[in-house]
């Protein structure tokens, strides 16, 4: 039983303040990638003993940006409300002709993943990828198809990272009903990957109630599955959930700033330890961390873990 922190971990009052005044022209380049590396040094201690490391994706924008330097004329200046939240993304739009272009993938990778250098190939890093379902929903004029190869540009770059851990960013789940070309397309998607990666993947599902997919998600070939508990019932999740596979469970609440209390922690790991083993559970986010101002979620981070460690019978 442990912590894992996958997607966007809010900015700092200072990097955002930073890059505020660069796009006012008052502050440098150089002082945004100062204020960046602050927070990730800062967020690396705050994940001190965690078996794997998020990095921040303090540069990302949003998940799928990071693409729209892979495709020639490819654009994102429209925004859409990212699901039922109060944040929005800019929509990835490509023009009719789909070209993917010639680019120095190592040094992409090392940007957006490595979070420019400051974490490196072999460190137990978390590899975020935006589901196809979630891709689609930030996209315009990309299909199925064309988003899977998009994606599958990373996959030589994940084997070459053998401590990382792959998510898989999936809140669609639960919002639009999935007919059997789309359920199709995911598992052949993730087929390919686990066919492709030797590391472990993991599938976050947030915001919705799943119970109608979940039949389906349980069926990808992943290692393990999120799911947010404050939208779906702890005994029809468990129900069926296969064996031998990892639960992300999502305790952590993303649209409040209330902190957990110890009692529910408490009394959620025993109802969860009743089916399945404690090294079976990873405890995450029910939603993408940066929902959160910074200090907020620091404090559940840094509460959860002392909840963790005290219902464990050793140390971590």
């Amino acid at each position: 039983m442990n912590i894992l922190i996958p997607g966007q971990y809010p900015r700092s009052e200072n990097l955002i303040t930073a890059t505020r005044e660069f796009d006012r022209q008052r502050q440098s380049a150089t002082d945004v990638l100062n204020a960046i590396q602050d927070d990730v040094i800062a967020l690396k201690s705050l994940q001190w003993g965690l078996p794997y490391l998020t990095t921040g994706l303090f540069n990302w924008q949003d998940l799928v940006r990071p693409f729209v330097e892979l495709v020639k004329d490819a654009r994102a200046e429209s925004i859409k409300r990212f699901y039922e939240t109060n944040s929005f993304w800019r929509l990835l739009e490509v023009p009719e002709k789909f070209v993917l272009k010639s680019i120095d993938h190592q040094a992409w990778f090392k940007k957006y993943f490595l979070a420019d250098g400051a974490f490196q190939k072999d460190d137990p890093i978390i590899i975020n990828l935006p589901f196809p379902f979630l891709f689609r929903e930030y996209s315009k004029n990309l299909t199925l198809d064309q988003i899977s190869s998009l994606l599958e540009s990373t996959f030589q770059m994940v084997r070459e990272c053998p401590n990382a851990v792959v998510c898989l960013i999936e809140p669609s789940f639960g919002w639009q009903p999935l007919n059997d070309p789309d359920k199709q397309m995911a598992k052949l998607f993730t087929e390919k990957l686990r066919k492709s990666i030797p590391n472990t993947i993991f599938l976050c599902t947030f915001f919705f109630p799943v119970e109608s997919d979940i039949d389906f998600i349980y069926e990808l070939p992943v290692d393990g599955y999120g799911i947010d508990f404050y939208n779906n019932s702890i005994s029809k999740m468990l129900k069926r959930f296969p064996a031998n596979k990892t639960l992300l469970a999502g305790v952590l609440n993303t649209q409040s700033t209330l902190i957990e209390s110890s009692k529910n922690i408490s009394q959620f790991i025993d109802m969860l330890h009743a089916v399945i083993p404690l090294q079976q559970i990873l405890f995450t986010p029910n939603g993408p961390a940066e929902l959160l101002p910074r200090n907020i979620m620091d404090k559940k981070v840094k509460n959860l873990l002392q909840e963790v460690i005290a219902c464990l019978p050793h140390p971590l």
